[in-house]
């Protein structure tokens, strides 16, 4: 009796064991799968992406748009972008699919498939229904860290401060300066109205102050020319710099001692 038993339950165990296996069988040939993207021509495999930029200097651009971009590609998976004369530093690496991940200080990892068109190579964002979005073409590759040389624009030190920046130091602020050639300390009120009152070695004159489009702080004193320097955040202090077409720039002021109001 006990043997006849256990011969129906190991039967039912089995019939039921059948019945799940067909059920996981009947829905994953009912699932739909997901459909292979389909690639263009030329994207390159995982090994010729590091071969064409590691260790190199790359211009591109944005094709039909007034974009350039500078990026140095390190050997040791840092690198940099120059954009206008704006630096940012970051990382970058190839994944084992060929897609070539870039990631900038300010802004989210991104994973690109390159293609080789022509002589060109282009950066496409992939997309399941193959409508690749086109980013940006690499058009120049030179060997060895050459931002300063390829650049169009001088490169900016990091710290270099944006308009609104400059203003929040400097609006409504009367502001110790230190001459970088000489040593010669003035005070200066920047009025929220653009005008300006400085006082050295006892004596008062005025000026103009503004902060221009491209993120330079102009000064005109009265009887002198109109002079527009950029202003940096470094070593701890706030300096002005007179930029060189070479990218070596002169300091000229330091900065110290920021007070709210006229003090003087």
């Amino acid at each position: 009796m006990n043997c006849f038993k256990l011969q129906n339950i190991a039967i039912a165990t089995s019939i039921l064991a059948l019945l799940f296996l067909s059920s996981f069988v009947w829905a994953m040939a009912e699932t739909p799968q997901e459909p292979e993207i389909v690639l263009p021509e030329g994207v390159l495999n995982a090994p010729q992406i590091k071969q064409l930029f590691t260790g190199k200097t790359v211009a591109a651009t944005v094709e039909n748009k007034d974009q350039e971009k500078v990026f140095y590609f390190g050997k040791n998976g840092k690198m940099r972008q120059v954009r206008d004369g704006w630096q940012r530093n970051g990382t970058w690496d190839v994944r084992e699919d060929g897609r070539l991940c870039v990631d900038l200080k300010g802004s989210r990892r991104d994973c690109r498939m390159i293609v080789k068109q022509g002589n060109k190579f282009r950066q496409y964002a992939v997309k399941k229904d193959g409508n690749h979005r086109y980013e940006i073409t690499y058009d120049t590759f030179y060997n060895g860290e050459q931002l300063a040389k390829i650049s169009k624009k001088p490169i900016l030190p990091k710290g270099t401060q944006k308009r609104k920046g400059i203003v929040k130091l400097f609006s409504g602020m009367t502001v110790e300066s230190v001459t970088a050639s000489k040593g010669r300390v003035s005070q200066t009120y920047y009025d929220p109205d653009g005008s300006l009152v400085q006082l050295r070695s006892g004596v008062e004159r005025s000026g103009k102050w503004r902060v221009n489009k491209n993120d330079r702080m102009c000064l005109q004193m009265e009887g002198l020319e109109k002079k527009c320097r950029i202003i940096v955040k470094e070593d701890g202090e706030i300096r002005k710099y007179i930029v060189k077409k070479n990218s070596r720039h002169q300091h000229s002021v330091s900065y110290r001692n920021f007070l709210q109001g006229k003090r003087f």
